[in-house]
């Protein structure tokens, strides 16, 4: 009975790491693009009923974004990579001190935007974001690097500017 509380135990934990995206200490590039003023606005997504999110711009090349839903909000910073013709959203959350890094892939005429998170269990760590872009475009066309089961796709459902204090 001990072994199959601790292996439920186990089996919860790893469950409970699954899908998640891969966390990096730097973004895929140092510099990020130009904000893409389709991004801003209001997105939701059909499969996070309970979540928002506002993306307005920070700066020339940042984006605040900020999730909202019944009981927290919490607050990123974005930048936009381009590695080899695609784009990639730098997700950087105070919080943990961390980036979250996803492909972009965006319909900008029917207000869609899907982003395909990187696979958590990339091989190597990386230090700089020169090591990490090299790694992203040799292996960007590759289905290995994404985790595709955790894509999420959004709608944009405000168009108008807003804005995130």
């Amino acid at each position: 009975m001990k072994k199959l509380i601790q292996f439920s135990l186990l089996a919860l934990c790893c469950l409970g790491l699954f899908g998640c995206p891969y966390e990096s200490q730097v973004p895929i590039t140092a510099q990020g693009i130009p904000v893409d003023t389709r991004l801003l606005g209001k997105w939701t997504c059909e499969d996070e009923v309970y979540n928002s999110y506002f993306v307005t711009k920070a700066s020339e090349t940042e984006y605040n974004i900020l999730q909202q839903n019944i009981s927290q909000t919490t607050r990123f910073k974005g930048t936009l990579s381009e590695v080899k013709g695609h784009l990639f959203m730098n997700l950087y959350s105070d919080s943990i001190g961390k980036y979250y890094l996803y492909r972009v892939k965006m319909d900008a005429a029917a207000g869609k935007l899907t982003l395909v998170p990187l696979k958590n269990d990339l091989p190597e760590h990386f230090g700089s974001s020169e090591g990490l872009r090299n790694y992203v475009e040799k292996n960007a066309n590759f289905k290995a690097l994404y985790d595709e089961s955790e894509k999420g796709e959004y709608q944009k459902t405000q168009l108008d500017a807003i804005s995130v204090n």
